[in-house]
């Protein structure tokens, strides 16, 4: 027989008895009744953006300055100038006026030298033009051609006007001088040029060339007359 004073096992202990009507007590309060947010640092993306652009500005700086740097040091070694224009001969041929209109034909010839040691020049777009002070009278479209380093070319222009019109006060001063002997004409080239060595090719710009008062000897019932005083220096910019 079982031994009553013995405790006994393999039971469930007794439940414990609290104040509160034998609930357990409540677990001990937190911050927050749910799980607390988590936070993520956003400005991380954004900053490695903009690390990412000065990076990459401040290489495309570098790479101008470099680029910049060595054209300017391939510029003074090859030391690139301006071809010089003479105007070498004119002739004038069929020259007559009316009232308001004018015919004629020049005859020009052009020596064009290049005068560089290490680039040859390609002269594209040539254009010719013939002006009685400021006013237009005639044009012409001429042959594109190259030139090799230190060499001359003669550039040969005819250009006509037939029964072009003008102002008559135009007309009138130019009979004025044909009254004296000669008449001043400007005469002008235009001319799309670049400049070549070995691989080297600079950019391509205008090249404007300008032979001012240009005499040509024309009596006032003549029809045709010549540059008076020989070949002319032009102005090239």
């Amino acid at each position: 027989m079982q031994d009553p004073s013995r405790t006994a096992t393999g039971y469930p202990a007794p439940l414990f008895h609290h104040q509160n009507g034998g609930q357990p007590p409540p677990p001990p309060p937190t911050a927050y009744p749910y799980a607390a947010p988590q936070y993520y640092n956003t400005n991380q993306p954004s900053y490695a953006s903009r690390s990412f652009f000065r990076a990459f500005f401040a290489t495309m700086i570098c790479l101008a300055v470099i680029f910049g740097v060595i054209l300017i040091i391939t510029w003074l070694v090859l030391r690139p100038s301006l071809p010089n224009f003479t105007l070498n001969s004119l002739s004038l041929t069929n020259f007559s006026t009316t009232t308001q209109s004018l015919s004629a034909t020049w005859h020009i010839a052009f020596l064009v030298r290049n005068g560089n040691k290490k680039m040859t020049v390609t002269y594209n777009a040539l254009r010719s033009s013939v002006f009685y002070r400021s006013d237009y009278i005639a044009e012409s479209q001429l042959a594109p051609f190259k030139q090799d380093t230190k060499s001359q070319t003669t550039l040969n222009a005819t250009l006509s006007a037939a029964n072009a019109y003008v102002d008559p006060r135009v007309v009138d001063e130019l009979n004025g001088e044909r009254a004296r002997g000669s008449v001043l004409f400007d005469v002008q080239v235009l001319a799309s040029t670049s400049f070549r060595s070995g691989s080297w090719r600079f950019r391509t710009r205008v090249l404007k060339v300008l032979c001012r008062k240009v005499p040509v000897g024309i009596s006032m019932n003549a029809t045709s007359g010549e540059l008076v005083g020989g070949a002319r220096e032009c102005q090239e910019n």
